[in-house]
Formats: C-alpha cells, sequence, structure tokens
C-alpha cells in the first residue's frame, strides 16, 4: 500500500549541519544528491575549508598523498605537487562547494552556541541568539582549529612574539630571528622544515620523539597533471 501524503509528510526530516570543513561539506552534497533539501549547514567562518582557512602557517601542506586526500566521486587531477600546499587545498573544498551548488544552504559567520534535544527535535542556539531546530543534527566542526596553549610558568612575562600555529602572525618577520617551536607533530615538522634556513637560530621543543622517515615531495609537471586529467587510473 502506498504511503499517504499525511504520512510523506510527517516523515520528512529536518537536518542541521554544523561546520562547512570536509565533512560538513560532504553531509551536505549526500543529502543534496539523495533529494533532502530541507537542511542548513551553520559555519562559523566566512568561507568553507575548515581547518585549511583556519591554518596558514609557514610550511602549511597535505600530510597524506593529495590525490588520496579528495572525496572519491571529485578527484583532482591539478595537484601542484605529491603532498599539496595549504590553499590548494582550501580551494579545492570551495570549487566543490560550487560545483555541487551547496554554498547556497551554508550561513557564513553564524557561530553554533549550543544543542539541546527538545521533545523530538534539537534545538539549536547560535551565538548572536537566534535559534533553529532540526529533526538531525550533524557535527562537523573538527578538532584542529581549536588552539591549544601550553601552561608554562611565566609566558606572560616573554617579551617576544608568542602565537599559536592555526593563529599564525603573519605581521611577524621571521627571517634572521631566534624561533622556538612547541611540538613535533605534523604541524611542527612543517613548521619546523620551512623555517629551518630562515632562522638565525631554531629550536624545536618536544615532549616525545617523533617517528619520522623521508618522504620527497614531488612536484608535478603540466605534463603529468595533463595525463592525470586524461585518465584517472594513473593518479
Amino acid at each position: 500500500m502506498c504511503a499517504s501524503g499525511h504520512d510523506q509528510e510527517a516523515k520528512r526530516l529536518r537536518y542541521v549541519i554544523i561546520g562547512a570543513g570536509m565533512a560538513g561539506l560532504l553531509a551536505a552534497i549526500r543529502l543534496t544528491e539523495r533529494g533532502d533539501s530541507d537542511f542548513i549547514v551553520y559555519e562559523k567562518g566566512d568561507s568553507v575549508g575548515g581547518t585549511w582557512r583556519e591554518n596558514t602557517y609557514p610550511g602549511l601542506t597535505c600530510d597524506v598523498p593529495a590525490h588520496s586526500y579528495v572525496y572519491s566521486f571529485a578527484y583532482n587531477p591539478d595537484w601542484s605537487a605529491y603532498f599539496a600546499p595549504g590553499p590548494e587545498i582550501r580551494g579545492y573544498f570551495q570549487s566543490v562547494a560550487e560545483r555541487y551548488g551547496v554554498l547556497d544552504a551554508i550561513r557564513f559567520n553564524c557561530e553554533v552556541e549550543s544543542c539541546e534535544w527538545v521533545e523530538d527535535r534539537w534545538k539549536v542556539r547560535l551565538k548572536d541568539g537566534s535559534e533553529d531546530w532540526g529533526h538531525v543534527l550533524i557535527g562537523a566542526t573538527g578538532v584542529l582549529h581549536h588552539p591549544r596553549y601550553p601552561d608554562i610558568a611565566g609566558i606572560e612575562d616573554f617579551a617576544g612574539y608568542c602565537f599559536h600555529s592555526a593563529r599564525w602572525d603573519h605581521s611577524v618577520a621571521l627571517d634572521g630571528k631566534r624561533i622556538g617551536v612547541i611540538g613535533n607533530g605534523s604541524t611542527g615538522v612543517q613548521i619546523v622544515a620551512a623555517l629551518a634556513d630562515r632562522a638565525a637560530r631554531l629550536v624545536q621543543f618536544q615532549r616525545t620523539a617523533q617517528w619520522i622517515m623521508p618522504a620527497s615531495d614531488k612536484v608535478y609537471s603540466d605534463a603529468e597533471r595533463e595525463a592525470f586529467r586524461n585518465d584517472p587510473a594513473l593518479i
């Protein structure tokens, strides 16, 4: 027996997506593809990209082969290098959002402050005081855009520049300076590699030794990128 119009209406869901980074855009695209149009994406920033918008430090690159860091339905034959730089990755997400028509569903500069399950739906409160609701809440906020500062005694008396990698101060001239980098994860390794030849002295402070291995960042030629476009199997 076919469902009545009333039953179909009752089953229709409204979705609220928090974040317009890699995961949030994917959720919006997949909902659109299956015919769900009643959704909204709240993004605290002024553009898509998530961590690739927030992070702009020297040496920022993909820490996995860029050809693997794409949506399966939107491969990119035009990466400039094996480990593509951050601005290219951010541009990729912008282009995908445009291509799949989800930008109109995104509300930029709208930060979600709280979410509460009330009766049969999510009550979503924004930082500006406005509210929204949804049957389904998709959290796609990520973790790499929340700076975590070390608790160092006396740091407030440090007379030099001090900032987090996710809040890079590009007004600070780094060439010829004494630079200390705290942390040796992917970000720390990339920053140290980028600044090693620029600093008068560069010291990296690490709590635990990192396992590392040489990785050649191959730059692709125009011919190689053309070959990728013509035959995706080469990627």
